[in-house]
This record gives C-alpha cells, structure tokens and sequence, in this order.
C-alpha cells in the first residue's frame, strides 16, 4: 500500500472521531473542533502528519486493501 493512500484513508478514519468530538483537540479547545476538514482541505503541514503516522504502521505491520466484492 502507498504511503499517500494510507494517509488519506487514516485522515478519514477519524472523520467520526471528530464529528462526535471525540479528539484530543475537541476535549482542550470545545465544540468549535468538530468540523471535519477534508484531504484537499487541510495543509501540507497535518498532510504530512499523516504520512508519518502511515510510515509508522506500514514498518511495523503487514498492511493490504481489503477487496470488498459487490
């Protein structure tokens, strides 16, 4: 799995963590952190956040995409 594709599916896994304001950031600064910003939304600076989060798993467990049939 690429790095890049690993980033942005860990950046949406926590769309839910931050529309219930369930997040570091909502328990320090309140309510006005429960906006979930999208990829293209956020700056390089918390892209490359993620990409390091990505490197972190992707050294140390076996990560594969999962092929869902329809």
């Amino acid at each position: 799995m690429l790095i890049e594709d690993l980033a942005k599916e860990l950046h949406e896994a926590g769309r839910e963590a931050v529309e219930k304001g369930a997040t570091v950031a909502a328990d320090k600064f309140g309510e006005k952190t429960r906006t979930f910003m999208g990829w293209n939304d956020i700056t390089e600076n918390s892209r490359e956040g993620r990409r390091i989060q990505a490197r972190y798993l992707l050294e140390r467990y076996d990560i594969t995409k999962k092929i869902i049939w329809k």
